[in-house]
């Protein structure tokens, strides 16, 4: 009897180690995302430029009265985009009920002619995740470009890209599959007579942090074909993602680069080599970036994370579990949406403001109203709001705003 009474003693002082161990295991998870829900890296901003630009008062524009009374909308309103196409705008967004991917999601075309009340033109379903509309007013045409997802709203599981073409007021024609599957369109801009667009090749992109990417510049003519400039990738660089940029009067291409497990790149190429991206490291993640140019300046609108650096080098944390333990701590930390001006010298993004902005937020669009003005429109959780951490404000939703931006 005593033999069994000392084993069962032992089993439950075994057990309470066990439970201790797990406890403390959880109020440190617990504590460390306590912390990073109000962590707050030190930033320069460059007032000197934030001196010359100014921007209205944030305006709810989805959901609103101002849209068409059909549309179903759900609480996660995000990726965007917008385009002025003869004297009219038209506005391009995502409904799901959460940021991530869904089979229920929905994509919206609307038009406007003054920026304020909207029309419906159309909309896109196909059962499963759809992302990253994309306009391009082209050759007296409009084109619209997206990319299907898959429906677990824990996987990245692109399928295909698709296109679209406007023949009239509300008329546009069923999406076409084009280019090769499993790449994701980020931008798309016209130069010189021919249409140029950056995608990348999404499947595997969490789930092999060593596949060897593929990050290219596609050229077309017709704005329905596509194929690489010059038959060359862009970068094989890991990782690599949504290759934002913009052309130089000069013609000279100006980008970034987004790296989902190191932090980010700030590039550019000579016009008679728009492939040869000479690109300069950044710990820092300027995720969903939207380039434009004013006059001879350059600008980016991304995600800001309050937290500071992406990467931060830890020696601490096993070099197997970094990228593991930065993806982590960038989710349950705080994001705003800043405007950066590039350094093309230095190949640099400074910081010059912040727009209210908080939780799940940054996926910019922008479209030109005169000289020194423009209509930008972005997501965000409710700005007056709880100032959510990226992961939770994924789920708890987002609203679209629109603002004006002036340059002085």
């Amino acid at each position: 009897m005593f033999g069994k009474k000392g084993s069962c003693c032992c089993l439950a002082s075994l057990f309470r180690l066990v439970f201790s161990l797990i406890f403390m295991a959880l109020f440190a998870l617990a504590a460390c995302a306590a912390y990073l829900q109000i962590a707050k890296a030190p930033v320069e901003f460059d007032e000197s430029a934030a001196a010359r630009v100014s921007f209205s008062p944030l305006e709810k524009v989805v959901p609103s009265d101002k849209l068409p009374s059909n549309l179903a909308l759900s609480k996660s309103n995000n990726n965007l985009d917008i385009t002025k196409f003869k004297g009219r705008y038209y506005f391009a967004f995502r409904s799901a009920p959460t940021h991530f991917a869904s089979p229920k999601t929905t994509i919206y075309l609307l038009s406007s002619s003054d920026l304020s009340s909207w029309q419906y033109e159309t909309e896109f379903k196909m059962g499963s995740d759809l992302r990253e509309p994309r306009f391009l007013a082209f050759k007296d045409k409009l084109f619209f470009y997206f990319f299907q997802g898959g429906g677990n709203p824990l996987s990245f599981a692109p399928q295909s890209m698709y296109v679209s073409e406007r023949s009239a007021e509300g008329e546009w024609s069923q999406p076409k599959p084009f280019y090769e599957p499993g790449y994701v369109v980020w931008r798309v801009k016209e130069r010189g007579g021919k249409a140029y667009m950056s995608v990348y090749y999404g499947v595997g992109l969490y789930s092999d942090e060593h596949r060897e990417g593929s990050l290219q510049l596609l050229v077309s003519d017709d704005g329905l074909n596509y194929a690489p400039v010059d038959g060359k990738k862009v970068t094989a660089e890991a990782s690599a993602e949504e290759g934002e940029f913009e052309f130089d009067e000069d013609g000279t291409l100006y980008a970034t680069v987004r790296m989902e497990m190191k932090g980010g790149q700030v590039c550019s190429a000579p016009r008679d080599n728009l492939t040869a991206w000479n690109c300069k490291f950044t710990p820092f993640k300027y995720d969903s970036s939207l380039m434009f140019r004013h006059g001879k300046d350059f600008y980016v609108v991304a995600r800001r994370n309050v937290d500071g650096k992406y990467n931060r080098e830890s020696t601490i944390v096993p070099e197997s579990l970094r990228s593991k333990y930065y993806l982590v701590r960038y989710s349950l930390s705080r994001k705003r949406t800043a405007l950066y001006r590039l350094d093309k010298e230095k190949l640099e993004l400074v910081p010059v403001l912040d727009f209210p902005s908080r939780g799940d937020t940054a996926f910019a669009g922008i479209v030109k109203i005169d000289d020194n003005k423009y209509y930008l429109l972005n997501y965000s959780s409710d700005v007056d709001g709880f100032d959510w951490s990226w992961i939770w404000g994924q789920i708890v939703g987002s609203n679209i705003y629109g603002t004006v931006l002036e340059f002085k």
